[in-house]
């Protein structure tokens, strides 16, 4: 997900939408920097018993700080873009949903508790926040 989030970040960037390309790359940046001092300052192992093979730290999950990143700029860019009202609750549903998804396919796999998953969301949607008020805030004093 954070290369996914990195080639959008590059696609703004290349089609000459800086300031979005900028809150896109920070908002990840920030996440992951967030997550990965977390776990490496904590090192909460892993459950002994995942479905699938994780090397680092559990606390906080990586996937779900990611997957609320996505989910809180899509509902962010939703909000500002869409003007029917139904296609944006359409639209919220459908990014809330995903990071549902990834969430509970974490704690299936067995490669997170509920804890993870809760620090990892509220990691991603207080990164995305933070960068999107500092842009409000820098774009406020621009003019």
């Amino acid at each position: 997900m954070c290369i996914a989030l990195c080639s959008v970040a590059i696609a703004l960037y290349i089609f000459h939408d800086s300031k979005e390309f900028y809150k896109v790359f920070f908002t990840t940046v920030l996440a992951m920097c967030i997550t990965y001092t977390l776990k490496y300052l904590l090192q909460v192992p892993r459950p002994l018993n995942m479905l699938v093979t994780e090397h680092d730290y559990r606390f906080p999950s990586g996937h779900a700080t990611m997957a609320a990143v996505v989910m809180s700029l899509s509902i962010h860019y939703v909000h500002l873009h869409i003007k029917n009202k139904i296609l944006k609750r359409t639209l919220h549903t459908l990014a809330t949903g995903w990071f549902v998804l990834v969430s509970y396919s974490r704690i299936y796999l067995h490669a997170h508790y509920s804890i993870d998953i809760m620090a990892g969301g509220l990691i991603g949607i207080f990164s995305t926040i933070l960068i999107l008020k500092i842009f409000k805030h820098l774009h406020y004093y621009k003019k």
